[in-house]
This record gives structure tokens, sequence and C-alpha cells, in this order.
């Protein structure tokens, strides 16, 4: 089984995994986090108090299920974070998720999240499959999931309970393919 447990360089880009943070960005991560913009898509949308997000962090050091990286450019701005969840070597897949720095200005930094998890799954990963859950009334997402490669799977039925409301949750997924980059 491959350890994830690390930082990695690509030509652009800098993922640092969330064991490696400072207390510094580990506190930036989860304001970034706990921004209505960001939690209020989030299956738990409750306000994350550092010692909770200490202790996640924490766990993580022995989890082989999930990882999660901050993403920098090489030019020190802070981008957001992906995660990788539901590791599973032996199937070769895994579920993503992704989060912009709300205060980032970079132009097109949803794309370069998405191209970055990828890239970790299917290039030094080796997966097969990559699939997500996005909720169905997050619309921006899904069009922006679709434009990045990724079909409509399925549907989770009235499972996330949001503002009053039942939700359905959508399955969505990519296959990587003989020949693809």
């Amino acid at each position: 089984m491959m350890n994830l447990k690390t930082d990695y360089d690509f030509e652009d880009i800098t993922l640092k995994n969330f064991i490696t943070l400072t207390e510094e960005e580990q506190e930036l991560v989860r304001n970034w986090r706990n921004d209505e913009n960001v939690r209020k898509w989030m299956y738990s949308d409750a306000i994350i108090s550092s010692k909770e997000h200490v202790s996640f962090i924490t766990h993580l050091q022995d989890d082989t299920k999930n990882c999660y990286w901050l993403v920098n450019t090489k030019k020190g701005e802070q981008i957001g974070v992906i995660d990788l969840n539901k590791i599973n070597f032996k199937n070769k897949n895994a579920y993503l998720g992704i989060y912009a720095n709300p205060d980032c200005k970079l132009k097109g930094k949803g794309s370069l999240l998405i191209e970055h998890v990828i890239k970790l799954a299917f290039e030094i990963c080796e997966f097969h499959t990559l699939k997500l859950e996005v909720i169905d009334t997050n619309k921006k997402a899904i069009s922006f999931y679709k434009k990045s490669g990724f079909i409509e799977e399925g549907r989770l039925k009235e499972f996330v309970f949001k503002n009053g409301n039942w939700n359905d949750v959508i399955v969505m997924g990519i296959i990587k393919r003989e020949g693809d980059a």
C-alpha cells in the first residue's frame, strides 16, 4: 500500500499534506473551511473549533483511507485544499474533495485544484476511478465537475438535511482510460 502522507511538488503547484502543516497553516485552513461560502456545501456545516481541527489533523496521521493537502502556487499563493477519501488501493479508487481559499483572487483556482487532485489520483496513486459527491442544489459545482470530465453516476435520495430541507446528493465519477494523460 502506498504512503500518501507526504508533500508533492508539481511544475506549478505544491501539495502540502495536512500532517505537515504548521500551526499557522492549520488555522488558515480551518478558517477557510469555516467560511460561510465553503461550509454551506459540506455535509457538516457547523463551525469547527480549533481543538476539533487539531484533533482531526492528528487523527489523519494514522488514517489510511483519507488524505488532505494544502495547495499552493510556487509563488506561495495559497489556492485551497484537495483531498482523497474512502481510498481503496485494492480496487484502485477513491473519492475526492476540494475547496478553494475564499480570499484567493487567482483566476482558474478551481481548475487548478481539480486538475491536481486528478493527477494525484491517476498518475501518482494509479487509481482507475475517482468519485465525488455533491449536494444537488450546488448547481455551480455540478456544472464545474461536468466541465472537468465527471459524469453523473447516481443519486442518493434525500441524503443531507440542509436549511430545513432534505437534499439529494449526486454521485459523479471519472474513469482513467488507457492513453489518458
